[in-house]
């Protein structure tokens, strides 16, 4: 169980919201913490990735050059398009 104090404004956007959605106060709380924690999961793994592939770049020097990434883009979107570039 967790006890959240709103401040007056929010609590009277959510007591609208419940109004006009037929919806209890609880039921969009949960629907917006569920988004909320879903979508600051992704962030924090992509963060993870992205320090991960840092660290590996720090470590070996490999990369992807330039012209082998815009080669990929500029496959996009055409019947010969190339798989992305990673190593």
């Amino acid at each position: 169980m967790l006890g959240v104090r709103l401040s007056e404004q929010l609590e009277t956007r959510l007591n609208a919201l419940s109004e006009k959605t037929h919806r209890s106060k609880s039921y969009i709380t949960k629907e917006a913490l569920k988004r909320y924690i879903g979508e600051e999961e992704v962030k924090e793994q992509e963060k993870q990735e992205t320090l991960a592939r840092w660290k590996h770049y720090q470590e070996t020097g490999e990369s992807i050059s330039n012209e082998a990434m815009m080669e990929w883009l500029d496959s996009w979107g055409s019947d010969q398009e190339k798989p992305c570039p990673m190593k």
